[in-house]
């Protein structure tokens, strides 16, 4: 497990309102580390246990998908997508993470589906159903929230336009707007977090940077098999927003308003553009896995540009990509994604009672204790009460207070004569520049070093080196 995996099982691991608390230090809402942390209650916090509930979530999140999309789109339009969702990189990724992507696909999917049934035909269970799924989904990420407008913004409009269809939109809005209330109350800690949190780990999103990493995002990776992937994907979704009808003739291209899938189309450019300026107004970063709260309309989109190419070519174009999309699902699913565990391995093989281990930048810490067995004394820098987490609360001014040799200090004074320092570090971290090198020449100073484990190229690597006890 990775930083934001070993982080979600250690907030998940609390009771309820020392969770909501570490979350004001971290940064997202409440919901999916409710439901994991009844998950490992009852199933154990294995790598394995803790991971699968994404697994599920990715599941019927597929299987939603194919629901929302034969109202919208047709049955045909359907399978397409279905076979696209059940061989989706991101889904497979992202339902082998212990993380609240696959959630907030399931949610984005399942917001969708019930929206069309209460618009085809109102009722209370739709509408309160349409209510508690806008309600979670805001609880679940906040990219939820441009998610939640455009769809509003969407059916808005089609009120105005629409004089006949308001009897039956107004319940839904209305609605709408119930889900939006059951997101009142965290909003004092949404305001605390966007004060004091952000993304300080990330530079400020470009619009460029929307566009390429959603591509990135639907092939699973940035290495060149996904991206290709993505772009594939990418094409199909634009095919399947623009095209009109095909004949014998052809096809014809034209705005999406002419075809049933307009709404979607509609939706998903307006969440990304939402999201991306308000990220770049405010100095927010943009991640890949922020399009989950679009990846069920752009399958949905793509299984319709590939469900209505011409006689042989729809099927062969979704054999063809739907194999590509299990290769690419296996071989990034199987990937590392962290050398905490490998860290911890050699920490506990080797080191003795009296030990310390300094983790710089702190970020490491969490990957590396969720292996170590060990009895060493586990400091960070900057240095936190709790190393199993990592306080994003004004980070970078933490960081900047923070004495690369006041921490270098503490760890060789508590480590004493009898006891090892360990350093566990990695470069590129933003804010980081040179502070942890600084502690490696500290501790040089009066320890030899030695280099225990070099860095691979895993999502987060890392070195480690080792400062034996006594002095040189």
């Amino acid at each position: 497990m990775w930083l934001d995996e070993a982080l979600s099982v250690n907030i998940a691991s609390l009771p309820i309102s020392d969770a909501v608390q570490a979350l004001r230090h971290d940064g997202h809402p409440l919901l999916y580390y409710l439901l994991l942390g009844f998950w490992l209650d009852v199933f154990g916090d294995s790598d394995f246990a803790a991971r699968s509930l994404s697994g599920l979530f990715s599941l019927g999140a597929a299987a939603v998908i194919w629901a929302a999309a034969r109202r919208r789109l047709g049955a045909e339009a359907a399978r397409y997508a279905a076979v696209l969702a059940l061989t989706s990189p991101f889904l497979v990724r992202y339902g082998s993470e212990a993380r609240m992507y696959a959630l907030a696909v399931l949610l984005a999917a399942t917001g969708w589906l019930v929206t069309e049934r209460a618009v085809e035909r109102r009722s209370p269970t739709r509408l309160v159903a349409v209510a508690l799924v806008v309600a979670a989904g805001l609880h679940t990420h906040y990219w939820m929230i441009w998610l939640a407008a455009a769809a509003s913004a969407t059916l808005a409009v089609r009120w105005l336009r629409s004089p006949a269809s308001r009897e039956v939109l107004t319940p839904v809005l209305a609605a709408y707007a119930c889900g939006w209330i059951g997101f009142a109350p965290w909003l004092p800690v949404l305001v605390e977090q966007a004060t004091h949190t952000g993304t300080p780990w990330a530079k400020w999103a470009r619009p460029a940077e929307v566009a390429v990493e959603t591509i990135e995002a639907l092939g699973g990776g940035t290495r060149f098999e996904p991206v290709l992937l993505g772009v594939l994907l990418a094409g199909a979704a634009l095919l399947g927003a623009t095209l009109i009808r095909t004949s014998a003739d052809g096809v014809e291209l034209g705005w999406p308003g002419r075809h049933p899938g307009a709404p979607l189309v509609a939706v998903t450019v307006l969440t990304l553009g939402l999201g991306g300026t308000v990220a770049m107004l405010s100095g927010g970063a943009f991640e890949a896995r922020y399009t989950a709260v679009v990846v069920p309309v752009l399958v949905a989109l793509a299984g319709r540009g590939l469900s209505r190419l011409p006689r042989w070519l729809g099927p062969a174009a979704l054999a063809a990509v739907a194999a590509f999309g299990v290769v690419v699902a296996i071989d990034e699913a199987r990937r590392d994604r962290s050398q905490g565990q490998e860290v911890a391995g050699i920490i506990d093989r080797d080191a003795g009672t009296g030990d310390v281990v300094v983790a710089c930048p702190d970020q490491l810490a969490p990957a590396v204790l969720r292996h170590l067995e060990g009895p060493a004394t586990v400091l960070t820098h900057p240095p936190t009460d709790d190393p199993r987490f990592v306080d994003w609360y004004d980070y970078h001014d933490r960081i900047d207070r923070a004495s690369p040799t006041a921490t270098a200090t503490v760890a060789l004074d508590t480590a004493g004569s009898g006891g090892a320092v360990w350093l566990v570090t990695a470069s590129g971290y933003r804010g980081f520049e040179g502070r942890c090198e600084t502690i490696a020449a500290e501790l040089g100073h009066t320890r030899p070093s030695e280099t225990v484990l070099f860095a691979r190229p895993v999502y987060e690597h890392m070195r480690l080196y080792r400062y034996p006890a006594g002095t040189p």
